[in-house]
């Protein structure tokens, strides 16, 4: 008996089951309706489905020819709230109330399920638009003060072991030999530091010089740096030496970047959360209809990815835009200013100078720049440059007016002007580079560079060729590129000059992903010359370096683990490097390779995990897990990255990306272990001794599958937890504790075990 010979008799149009409507839903609609339905139409109980969202069955009036559906009459609480814009009339029969739709809206009856389904109209629903920037939250991370002493050494030395010294000459003799140390820290807005640096060259006296630096933030925008010996700016000098001493004042102000609007139609209201580049920025509530999202926050960079996870009351959807770039007008009115003055006590003469800068973005394509500095010993220089990025053709133009510094009458020094141009053309596997520099002064003095490339896998080629104005002054470069395959490359690069010319054939070959190659072959008027160079990394802290020709061998070696350090040998001499620092941080003592007196503290609770960072590598995490980033300027959003295929084995992640903005001074701690999900071997036996092969264990809701000897590969937890053991067939089962380190867990208890 069919749901419809159960219902014949007239019934009220009540609703008889009604499941919950937790959102706004899209239209309903029974388009080419060519009846009048009414009280005295037939009824019958469907289930009805506005798009895809289910209204229960509920009982209809309704004109049909078997499935081609002429008019409807229905109960109006099948409508929600939005959709009471899709009723054409309402209808009382005996005191129930129906509604009738807008003849634009579809209906589709299907006899073997009984089910009336309404198309939707989401225009009708009219459009919302909801500022994404404003009603996302970005993460607040803590910030925390920073302390901590840095130190450096480095030292050179040269020997003999080719027999070249002449006699009477020492065997060995040091070369430069420097050292630092200082101490610093953030707190708030200041950052301080203050440190001695110390020199030492062959034939010269040793050289001690104190140095300081400071700064303050009044705002994210706005700092002001102090050096005493150093470059305003510098937080930690290092192995720089500066004779300058002063004070510089800077601005920011840089437009967030945000994609052009982005539109979606929701048939139920949802919840949208948005992803950058993988990275969840957030969530909005949004109402069912036309949704256009303004302002959707994005790295300053093309082509980015923006995907939106849309969860309604029929589960969870995705709709991704790929190629998404920052809109024009987000990438105008960006401002950099600053200004600084100071006294550098090895200038002759006068010591004083002052230097000023600014750049402002008018459009994306369109932005000017210009500098300014002059010293009390006459020197003084002034530029400025417009600059166009566009597609396909860039360039810019500038012009530099500058005096050199003199002792003499300052009146009497000249002016000289050079006026600067460069224009690109980039389209597909071709990009063209010109640039001319003239002097105004000295017009033979002017230089032409243009250069070229293409690009058609597995080949490339480049050339170039720069001229000035005399017979003498040219040269040509040429290179191609054969990529063989995904381990090996060959190339041959030649370069003419008056006089001469020489070229050079070389090959590349990667024999493991940790062990590469290279050898080439130096071809000139010089005669040959035949080179190779090895190098392996063991894994992503060290490196290890071999090179040799016909007149020198040699081997480097690095390391970033905690500290830097380098050394390099050849038979001629040696060099060695060790840079670093013990910080104070959140409650810790942590050696990196630099203070945090203004830096981001990534904690993913992963050791020896290398980290991206703005696209580069070199960051590491500790056997802890945490990594100190402290390359972030004042105002950069920094990204950090994981490469999947770096991961540890058994280490799995939700995002392989982040971005922070760290905090003008001091240390922005970035919790990331809830990022990772960590699992271990663990061997699983029925008793002692019988270990549970090819079995199943039932984990937090997990299956987790065994393998011959019992292992399984199960995820790390602060807690003690408990799950079920099962053979394949499950005739077998107990009951596993595992506490947070466990390594073997053993049934306890086997019931019903032969």
């Amino acid at each position: 008996m069919n749901r419809l010979s159960r219902f014949r008799k007239p019934v009220t149009g009540r609703l008889v089951r009604r499941w919950p409507l937790r959102a706004l839903t899209a239209a309903l609609g029974a388009a080419g309706l060519a009846g009048a339905a009414g009280c005295a139409s037939p009824e019958e109980l469907l289930d009805v489905r506005v798009g895809q969202s289910s209204r229960g069955s509920v009982v209809v009036r309704i004109e049909r020819n078997e499935d081609r559906v002429s008019d409807l009459l229905l109960p109006p609480d099948v409508l929600r709230t939005g959709e009471q814009v899709y009723v054409a009339g309402r209808v009382d029969c005996d005191g129930v109330a129906f509604v009738r739709l807008l003849p634009e809206l579809r209906v589709t009856y299907r006899t073997e399920t009984q089910e009336l389904r309404i198309t939707p109209v989401l225009a009708r629903l009219g459009e919302r638009r909801i500022d994404v920037g404003q009603m996302l939250t970005p993460p607040v991370y803590p910030v925390v003060p920073a302390f901590g002493l840095d130190f450096g050494v480095q030292g050179a030395v040269s020997y003999d072991l080719r027999g070249e010294r002449a006699a009477g000459t020492p065997a060995t003799t040091l070369g430069n030999v420097g050292a630092y140390v200082g101490v610093g820290g953030a707190r708030g807005g200041l950052t301080g530091y203050v440190g001695a640096l110390y020199g030492r060259r062959p034939g010269s006296d040793a050289k001690v010089q104190v140095r300081a630096t400071a700064q303050y933030a009044f705002s994210p925008s706005v700092a002001i740096y102090v050096a005493y010996h150093a470059i305003p700016g510098v937080a930690q000098p290092g192995f720089s030496t500066s004779s300058f001493s002063g004070v510089t004042a800077a601005y920011r102000q840089q437009v967030p970047a945000v994609a052009s609007p982005i539109s979606v139609q929701l048939e139920n209201p949802s919840v949208v959360s948005v992803l950058v580049n993988g990275q969840l920025l957030g969530s909005v509530e949004a109402p069912a209809g036309e949704i256009t999202l303004l302002n959707v926050p994005l790295p300053r960079q093309a082509n980015n990815t923006v995907a939106l996870l849309i969860e309604d009351e029929n589960g969870l959807t995705q709709r991704t835009f790929n190629g998404v770039s920052p809109s024009e007008a987000s990438l105008t009115g960006g401002l950099f200013a600053s200004a600084s003055v100071g006294y550098d006590d090895q200038s002759v003469g006068s010591g004083w100078s002052a230097a000023a800068t600014a750049a402002y973005t008018f459009r994306p394509q369109l932005g000017v720049e210009a500098q300014a500095s002059v010293s009390g010993n006459g020197a003084l220089s002034a530029a400025a440059q417009v600059r166009y990025l566009g597609a396909p053709l860039s360039g810019g133009l500038g012009i530099q007016v500058s005096r050199p510094a003199t002792a003499a009458d300052m009146a009497t020094s000249p002016l000289s002007t050079r006026v600067n141009g460069s224009l690109a053309y980039r389209q597909g596997p071709l990009s063209v580079n010109g640039s001319v520099a003239v002097p105004i002064n000295e017009l033979s003095s002017s230089t032409l560079n243009l250069s070229a490339a293409y690009s058609a896998a597995p080949w490339y080629f480049s050339a170039a060729a720069a001229t000035g104005l005399t017979a003498q002054s040219w040269q040509v470069d040429g290179s191609v590129t054969r990529i063989l395959n995904e381990r090996s490359a060959v190339g041959l690069t030649a370069s003419v000059r008056p006089g001469g010319w020489q070229a050079a054939l070389r090959g590349n070959y990667v024999f493991t992903p940790k062990l590469q190659g290279s050898a080439s072959i130096g071809l000139g008027s010089g005669g040959t010359v035949p080179s190779t160079t090895l190098s392996y990394r063991p894994d992503p802290t060290q490196l290890v370096g071999l090179s040799a020709d016909l007149n020198e061998i040699g081997v480097t070696y690095s390391l970033s683990r905690g500290v830097d350090a380098s050394a390099s040998a050849t038979t001629r001499g040696a060099t060695a490097q060790i840079t670093g620092a013990v910080a104070y941080l959140d409650g810790r003592l942590l050696l990196s390779s630099g203070l945090a007196q203004r830096g981001i503290l990534v904690r993913t609770g992963v050791p020896n995990l290398p980290l991206l960072v703005d696209g580069l590598g070199g960051v590491v995490t500790n056997q802890r897990g945490d990594a100190l980033i402290t390359q972030a300027a004042p105002t950069q959003t920094v990204s950090i990255r994981v490469n999947p295929r770096e991961l540890p084995l058994g280490v799995s992640l939700q995002s392989v990306e982040t971005t922070v903005q760290p905090a003008a001074t001091g240390l922005t701690v970035v919790d990331w272990h809830d990022n990772f999900r960590i699992s271990t071997f663990v061997q699983f036996r029925w008793q002692a001794g019988e270990v549970a092969a090819n079995a199943d264990v039932y984990l937090d809701g997990e299956k987790i599958l065994l393998d011959d000897e019992g292992y399984g590969l199960v995820s790390q937890a602060a807690v003690t937890r408990t799950g079920e053991l099962r053979d394949p067939v499950g005739s077998r089962r107990c009951t596993v504790v595992l506490a947070s380190t466990v390594k073997e867990a053993t049934c306890f208890v086997v019931p019903g075990s032969p």
